[in-house]
């Protein structure tokens, strides 16, 4: 046998020592009880150890110290004892540092002649990055199964590699009848031929395409649907995969179509509300420029509308404003615009009409289909319109002013019953003006600070005592005196100025009532009168807020007073405001209670305080059985609901004797006291002082 020289036996221990020293993955003998015999640099460096001795010093209890689950040991040592070897055995390590990492082993038993364990020697790889790359394609593959938008990847050649349960759902197709297939989502005939091109040419320029587009389901039949498509390059920076993900939208494109509709049409008769008719009459003005032709503009108001309303409640009335928009639609052309502008008023521009007597014409034809009756509940029911006539070009070179000179006429037409069409006439602008001048007046009114507020006392009913005041606002006209509300409040209702006028009344009562207090006056609380539109204004609750923080007014001294109407409009929105109103501490008061249209079907779902029985059920009291009937039956519903009530319009020591003797808790009229200025409230209220 050849004996190998010393010397090339040198050689290969010094070949083993480079690979053990140099090699990549850790290397490690220890022995079964758990202790490293030999390691190289590259374990000691995955287990974070300076160097080969301080592993081996200090890593001494491999299950103890090494191991995140220490048990993990028992598992590598009882598969070595049954196969001899350990191949891709995964665990969790604590390195030096106390950080954590994946590693997988590969190891073997070496034994002795007579088969015992000597030690085991094996190698050691950090797969950390590796454990999280897995992690991140499980979680990618969790989000792919389980996100709700549909999504489709394609190679480079459009070929459906994957499709995930979104897009099975939306489009029905299952992912056999797509995975190799070409990518074919859209519905035929529904884009434009070079869509797709586009798509694809913006896809390779930019890297991401994203828009609207509409797809097919399994049955052929089409859906709007919200597509984005991305790029994936590869290895080369090519695109090698495309991302394609699908929403269904119909029933956001459908919603948004219906926004579009309540936007641009009235919701009870299906006619173009004033938006839209506007803009269509801007339109046919154009038209007609072109043309050299006219167009006639009917306004048409509704005469005994508000009969059907009162007398045969809010459906017959909504039922009557149908039928007229079915009736003036089959007496016009198809070519007519016909609109409400709402309430009770239409408008009808009819294009292509030449001459005064084109829209007169029109008007008297609609006035004929009117003579028949309306059947309303089994009910025959007259409502013929009052309809003013503008014409374009002579009457207005725009719709603004069309509507407006035909609303004119309408008004004319209004006020003369023997005349039901009125076609505008100029000196009508001169009824306008007049009214613009008392506009004009009321609009400086504010800034020239030409209102002032009167007081009414509020008495208790056993002691006549004088308990609270009604602040009620007055128009001090410097060259026509005063003016009363009646005159000047629907006015400035119609104007926008009810708003400015309302802050300012409850800002000067409030600072009013501070003063009294201050002077000895010690009323228990003042109320201030809200107009429909301020109650209906969004902010009300802060102005309220705002003047009570400014004027220091205790919250619950201040009453408001609103009439039935004003919250019939929006019951919801009334019952919202009014609590947001109760939480500020405020009273809540409801005036003339007993003549609005359902106040008995809404009143215990009103945050409310006191109801104001209305002078007309007073005034004939002691005379009328039904009207002390009425007035009785409102003072026990209100104790049952527990309000307190305050009648109004008491003028005769019997109406007050009958009102107290009803258990009415506070009385309000010319018997105690007219409205009078701030300085004579406070002379009726000395007596009380002293």
């Amino acid at each position: 046998m050849n004996e190998i020289a010393p010397h090339a036996t040198t050689d290969i221990e010094s070949q083993y020592r480079s690979i053990f020293e140099n090699a990549v993955e850790g290397i490690y003998q220890t022995t079964v009880e758990g202790r490293y015999l030999r390691v190289n640099p590259a374990l000691a460096k995955i287990y974070a150890y300076p160097n080969t001795d301080a592993l081996t010093k200090g890593l001494t209890d491999i299950a103890g110290q090494l191991y995140v689950v220490p048990s993990r040991r028992d598992d590598f040592k009882r598969i070595m004892q049954e196969a001899g070897v350990v191949s891709e055995f995964e665990a969790q390590v604590y390195r030096a540092d106390g950080s954590v990492i994946w590693i997988t082993e590969n190891a073997r038993c070496v034994r002795g002649i007579g088969g015992e364990i000597l030690y085991y020697e094996g190698t050691v790889e950090d797969i950390t990055r590796r454990k999280a790359n897995e992690q991140q394609i499980r979680l990618l593959a969790k989000v792919f199964e389980s996100v709700g938008d549909g999504i489709l990847i394609v190679d480079s050649g459009l070929t459906v590699r994957a499709v995930n349960p979104a897009f099975e759902a939306i489009t029905q197709f299952i992912a056999d009848e797509l995975i190799g297939k070409p990518l074919d989502i859209l519905a035929p005939g529904y884009q434009e031929k070079t869509f797709m091109a586009s798509v694809l040419d913006e896809l390779m320029q930019r890297g991401h395409w994203s828009g609207e587009a509409t797809c097919r389901r399994q049955t052929g039949s089409p859906f709007v649907a919200a597509l984005s498509l991305a790029t994936v390059n590869g290895a080369d920076d090519v695109p090698a995969h495309f991302i394609v993900t699908c929403s269904d939208i119909s029933f956001r494109k459908k919603q948004e179509q219906r926004i579009r509709h309540q936007a641009n049409y009235d919701l009870l008769t299906q006619l173009p509300n004033r938006w839209l008719t506007t803009e269509r009459l801007e339109q046919a003005i154009l038209a007609a420029q072109r043309h050299k032709s006219g167009i006639a503009v009917l306004y048409l108001d509704l005469n005994g509308f508000k009969q059907v309303n009162d007398g045969m409640g809010h459906q017959a009335g909504d039922e009557l404003l149908r039928l007229v928009a079915k009736r003036l639609k089959s007496c016009t052309r198809l070519s007519d615009i016909v609109g409400r502008l709402g309430g009770d008023e239409f408008i009808i521009c009819a294009a292509d009409l030449t001459g005064a007597r084109g829209g007169l014409n029109l008007a008297h034809k609609v006035l004929y289909s009117f003579a028949d009756p309306f059947v309303i509940n089994g009910r025959e029911i007259f409502c013929l319109p009052s309809i003013g006539v503008a014409h374009y070009p002579g009457d207005g070179n725009t719709a603004d002013l069309l509507l407006r000179n035909a609303d004119m006429a309408m008004y004319a037409a209004k006020q003369n019953k023997a005349r039901p069409v009125m076609v505008f006439e100029p000196h009508m602008l001169s009824a306008a003006a007049d009214r613009l001048d008392i506009e004009n007046d009321l609009r400086r009114a504010l800034a020239r600070q030409e209102f002032v507020l009167f007081y009414q006392p509020k008495v208790d009913s056993s002691t006549h005592e004088i308990v609270s005041a009604e602040a009620l606002v007055r128009w001090q006209h410097p060259e026509k005196g005063f003016v009363q509300p009646g005159s000047f409040i629907s006015l400035a209702e119609e104007c926008g100025l009810i708003i400015a006028i309302g802050e300012w009344t409850l800002r000067e009562a409030c600072t009013q009532f501070m003063r009294w207090r201050a002077d000895g006056v010690a009323l228990k609380s003042i109320s201030v009168n809200l107009s429909p539109s301020q109650f209906l204004d969004r902010g009300l609750v802060d102005v309220v807020k705002r003047i009570l923080t400014e004027t220091q007014m205790p919250p619950g001294s201040l009453e408001l007073e609103l009439t039935e109407g004003a919250m019939a409009v929006d019951i919801e929105q009334a019952i919202t405001t009014l609590g947001n109103l109760r939480a500020l501490g405020v009273r809540l008061s409801i005036d003339d209670f007993g003549t609005g249209y359902s106040s008995l079907a809404y009143l215990k779902r009103l945050p409310i305080d006191v109801v104001k029985i209305d002078r007309s059920f007073v005034k004939d009291l002691g005379k009328s059985d039904a009207d002390s009937q009425i007035v009785g039956a409102i003072i026990a519903l209100a104790d049952r609901l527990g309000f307190n009530v305050v009648a109004e319009g008491v003028e005769t020591g019997e109406q007050a004797n009958i009102l107290q003797a009803s258990q009415c808790e506070q009385l309000q009229g010319y018997l105690f006291s007219k409205p009078v200025g701030s300085g004579d409230f406070a002379e009726l209220f000395a007596p009380a002082k002293a």
